[in-house]
């Protein structure tokens, strides 16, 4: 049985592991859990779904609950940096050489059971495998796609959270509103209390529905969760925050540019909470301060350099677009916006382009480096039109960017996490050497 000696050699098996399977069934994913006892049900979970901000959900749930003294197991998609990203043990990635190890032990077992599963399947149990040993106390699962059909969907999580529902993914759990919607409430369990941010409201039946099956108790932003006196102004938003059982939170304080961060910020707290509560316990209000007033998650309206102003955004979707738009507005007024958009071929190009065209942004398109799904000139020039600005590099982009305006503008990049990927990881190892 070949075993692997080096880090580099686990993770090229990881990422040449097939990408999709045909059949969009759990079957594979409960087989491959039993050969380990199924390690997803040694610890109670709290699943995050969402078209947009089930990351940042995520993230503050666990930065919260690790600040409370629970050992905590955090898993999202996609990574920003490095893959160890995605497995996290109290807000710290796994190191080189447990994952070495960890990929050993379940390749052993999955190749004797002769299992072979995509790289979002052998992610998933390698995150299940590793929290089992580790004995956490909690695990906050993000979703990948969807809810139902997800391969982490094998756990009957205590909390649930949809942040957010809208178009993105139409071809995998769409095409329609409703679809996606249906795919989502598929996190819903029995019994649980399922926290629900501004859900569009067409797809509330749909979540209603499902959380009277289950036996659940629903928890709606703008219902039993109302955020007030939302101000947000130099990159620090203040707010209150108001949930069910007397949670009353006033004065809170954290930095982000746009409301969907303080929207996001809302619901993990009220997840927390939850959780807490379960556990016969409450929220610290002062950790929850501290941990509010540092919080910030790469990839999402990040700013990476203050001279020049330079942001990053996962953004690449229509409500995401939308979101960002508004909260460059609202944040940088008084800017004139220098925006690189790439995408991958898949997404709604169009469409987002028609959002942009109603701002004044400076847009030049490109293509995202090293990516067999990224959208080509030819395929932005097919949608879009021959008289789109655009540039073979983003550094290109960027560097004609600086030299019309002076330096003095908002410099963006959005439309893919594999763009920001590659900007973030460019521009700070720059300024690591400096």
């Amino acid at each position: 049985m070949l075993m692997f000696t080096t880090i580099e050699e686990a993770l090229a098996y990881i990422h040449s592991r097939p990408k999709f399977h045909r059949e969009n069934k759990l079957t594979l994913m409960k087989q491959a859990l039993a050969l380990f006892d199924n390690p997803q049900d040694t610890f109670p979970s709290i699943h995050v779904t969402g078209t947009n901000g089930k990351g940042s959900v995520s993230h503050l749930i666990s930065e919260l609950l690790v600040a409370h003294g629970y050992q905590v197991g955090l898993f999202t998609s996609p990574f920003i940096l490095r893959f160890n990203e995605r497995i996290q043990l109290n807000n710290q990635q796994i190191g080189d050489v447990d994952l070495l190890k960890l990929v050993n032990q379940v390749k052993t077992k999955l190749d004797a059971a002769d299992l072979t599963l995509t790289e979002f399947e052998l992610d998933t149990v390698l995150m299940f495998v590793y929290f089992a040993q580790q004995q956490i106390d909690v695990g906050v699962i993000e979703v990948g796609i969807g809810g139902e059909h997800d391969r982490t969907n094998v756990i009957e999580a205590m909390i649930g959270v949809i942040v957010s529902i809208g178009l993105d993914h139409e071809q995998i759990i769409g095409p329609t509103l409703a679809d996606i919607a249906q795919e989502k409430a598929g996190i819903i369990k029995k019994k649980q209390t399922t926290i629900l941010g501004d859900l569009p409201e067409s797809t509330r039946a749909i979540i209603t529905d499902k959380l009277t099956e289950k036996s659940a108790t629903g928890l709606w932003l703008g219902q039993q969760l109302q955020l007030t006196k939302v101000k947000i102004s130099a990159g620090t938003a203040n707010f209150s925050l108001k949930g069910p059982a007397d949670l009353q939170l006033d004065h809170l304080q954290m930095p982000a540019f746009a409301d969907w961060q303080v929207t996001d910020a809302s619901l993990a707290i009220v997840a927390a909470t939850e959780f807490l509560q379960k556990q016969q316990t409450t929220l610290a209000v002062p950790i929850l301060r501290r941990v509010l007033s540092k919080f910030n998650v790469a990839g999402r309206m990040e700013l990476l350099s203050r001279e020049p102003l330079i942001m990053i955004d996962g953004a690449h979707n229509i409500n995401a677009i939308t979101a960002l738009i508004a909260g460059v507005k609202r944040s940088f007024a008084n800017k004139q916006v220098y925006l690189t958009m790439g995408m991958m071929a898949d997404k709604d190009i169009a469409q987002v382009a028609d959002l942009l065209a109603k701002t004044n942004w400076q847009v030049t398109w490109t293509t995202i480096p090293n990516s067999a799904r990224a959208a080509s000139e030819a395929d932005l020039r097919q949608v879009l039109g021959e008289s789109i600005s655009y540039t073979s590099t983003w550094q290109e982009a960027l560097q004609q960017a600086i030299t019309a305006s002076g330096g003095d503008g908002l410099y963006l990049f959005a439309g893919s996490f594999y763009l920001i990927t590659d900007v973030r990881h460019f521009l700070l190892a720059t300024e690591a050497d400096n």
